[in-house]
């Protein structure tokens, strides 16, 4: 009954975590679905002001750019004062600065050394020849290299005049950037959006943007500039992450669960596996057992009645002989009620149900009744029993009844499968907290892996397997129930070819 619960409650709890497992997979799906739709929004609103970022700079350029070549070198000063322009060079086709082809808003000295510095560390690096008719943009980090170390970003376009090629540099102003433009997409603050918008260089670090540092776990994006200040990324993070914060303690508490669940279904699935093999198992000793249980009745009820036949026939040579054959029914009618109490016996322990009667006794006499009443099938097996019982044994707390078929069943077992030892001892002692009962045979004894065994239900050795020896396989099944019952339990020592000593021990 307990087995069939214990089965049925871990079935219950594969179910759940089955079920549990398929919640979680759903919730997460869900979750990283959303996860992956929020992402995608904050890319596309980021790189649409991004976009609109790089085309301000874009057209403001080309307004510039569109001047023509006699204007650019008269008007050259008025151009450099424009707002985003910082420095305007006019080059011929030789890539050489024309005359009055150089205005910045740097003056004097300053302007001069820049100038230079432009000539000798930037103007060779300017990709000039390949632009085309399409303009670029070349973007210098902030380095030892940059001429006040500190970024810049110079845009460039080639343009003709008659059958003249000419080249229009500007260097944007960075500052303008960040004081009057980023301001108009991004917040300095963050305070009004539930995004947070940086700008950061390759490095992460902050160029323009509130100070704040976003969780590492808060979902974050970083578009670039693609076409002006290369190696700037606006990065987007969540403001208010909390909700992130509670779903991942969500997704902690949820993997503890999964987890679980996960053990719970192996462990499951393992013990099913096993409990179908044992249930198996459990079925052909099942079948063996009401084989041999259906041999062990056959066999005394044959005998019965067939010397009953012949008594009641009167095919008796004389009064011995009617008295023989009555020794005969009497003896095989103790050995059928035996066997039948031991079945009837193992079916109420299979049940569940109670069937000891405790009262203090003295259990050597309960050992030398139990001798007694197997003392003719010991005659009849041609086996000698030799007998010490220790005097004055304590009384105990025992059902006389079932110790005594305890014993029976432990002198059978050696009278059936150690019959050609021809002898059994039995001694019985007392030791400091419990009283212990010996059951030696001279027998052909138990292989080592077979010992914890025997003491299972319907088991029976391999060796005896192989003999014309007819067992039910619940004797020993039913004394170690007995003995745990008493509180007490049983065990053997054995070796192969030297006997067995079966040793039952009740505590005092």
């Amino acid at each position: 009954m307990r087995r069939r619960l214990l089965v049925n409650a871990l079935i219950f709890a594969v179910l759940a975590a089955a079920v549990a497992l398929a919640y979680y997979g759903y919730s997460f799906v869900v979750t990283d679905s959303s996860h992956d739709r929020e992402l995608q929004l904050m890319r596309e609103i980021t790189a649409d002001k991004v976009n609109n970022i790089e085309s301000r700079i874009l057209s403001d350029d080309d307004k510039l750019f569109s001047v023509p070549l006699e204007d650019l070198t008269t008007n050259l000063d008025r151009l450099a004062s424009t707002v985003h322009v910082v420095s305007v060079f006019v080059l011929d086709e030789h890539r050489t600065i024309l005359p009055s082809g150089y205005a910045s808003a740097r003056s004097g000295k300053e302007g001069a050394e820049f100038r230079h510095w432009f000539e000798h560390y930037v103007l060779p690096t300017l990709p000039l020849a390949s632009a085309g008719a399409e303009r670029g943009h070349v973007h210098l980090p902030p380095s030892l290299d940059t001429w006040d170390g500190r970024g810049k970003l110079f845009s460039f376009k080639k343009g003709a005049s008659g059958d003249k090629t000419y080249y229009v540099v500007i260097e944007e102003d960075l500052s303008y950037l960040l004081a009057l433009v980023f301001p108009q997409y991004f917040s300095l603050t963050g305070l009004e959006s539930k995004r947070i918008y940086q700008i950061v260089d390759a490095n992460d670090e902050l160029i323009y943007g509130p100070g704040w540092h976003p969780d590492p776990g808060a979902l974050q994006e970083h578009v670039p500039f693609p076409y002006t200040v290369d190696g700037w990324f606006v990065r987007v993070s969540e403001k208010d992450d909390s909700a992130r914060k509670e779903a991942r303690r969500k997704r902690v508490v949820d993997s503890v669960f999964v987890g679980g669940a996960v053990v719970v279904l192996a462990a499951g699935l393992t013990f099913l596996v096993f409990a179908i093999r044992r249930e198996r198992r459990a079925n052909e000793l099942k079948s063996e057992f009401i084989s041999n249980v259906s041999h062990e009745l056959k066999t005394p009820l044959s005998i019965i009645s067939m010397f009953g036949e012949m008594l009641a026939n009167g095919r008796t040579k004389g009064p011995d002989q009617a008295t023989e054959y009555a020794e005969i029914i009497w003896r095989e009618s103790v050995r059928l009620t035996r066997l039948i109490d031991n079945v009837l016996d193992f079916a109420k322990i299979e049940r569940g149900r109670g069937m000891y009667e405790f009262a203090e006794a003295d259990v050597g006499e309960v050992v030398e009744r139990a001798v007694d009443l197997i003392g003719r099938r010991l005659a009849t097996a041609d086996m000698t029993i030799a007998v010490s019982i220790e005097p004055e044994l304590p009384l105990v707390q025992v059902d006389a009844n079932a110790l005594t078929l305890a014993v029976m069943n432990l002198i059978d077992n050696a009278t059936k499968y150690a019959a050609d030892g021809k002898k059994i001892e039995l001694t019985m002692r007392r030791e400091p907290d419990r009283i212990v009962l010996d059951v030696r045979d001279f027998g052909p004894g138990i292989d080592v892996d077979e010992q914890e065994h025997i003491f299972e239900r319907f088991y029976r050795a391999r060796a005896v397997r192989l003999k014309p020896i007819r067992g039910s396989g619940i004797g020993l099944a039913l004394v170690r129930h007995i003995a745990r019952a008493h509180r007490g339990d049983v065990q053997v020592v054995s070796t192969p070819g030297q006997g067995s000593t079966f040793r039952l021990w009740l505590p005092i």
